[in-house]
């Protein structure tokens, strides 16, 4: 899997010892080839989350469907299951990101 240029740079602050980094690096989950595609749209799509006062917000609908279109998602199937993904995760962020912004 190829490194983004914040996990490229995470990666240069271990090397250099930075605890904090070498943390960050050996936490980072392993994601099955199957999920890398959603893995990285997810990562991707948060730029287009709302922020409010109250936190950060669930990745819009229409980002998604946006992004399942460039990348060829058409298949009725294969989009559900790719939202589906997409909301689980969001479930499980969600929470971590707005209760770190209060």
């Amino acid at each position: 899997m190829a490194y983004s240029n914040a996990e490229g740079w995470l990666l240069e602050e271990a090397a250099d010892g930075d605890p904090v980094a070498m943390r960050a690096i050996s936490a980072q989950p392993e994601i099955a080839p199957h999920l890398q595609f959603v893995w990285g749209a997810f990562w991707e799509l948060g730029s287009d989350r709302s922020l409010t006062m109250g936190g950060v917000g669930a990745i819009p609908f229409s980002s998604i469907d946006r992004y399942a279109v460039r990348f060829g998602i058409t298949d009725t199937d294969q989009f559900t299951r790719f939202i589906r993904l997409l909301r689980q995760m969001d479930a499980k962020y969600l929470p971590i990101a707005n209760k770190r912004s209060n």
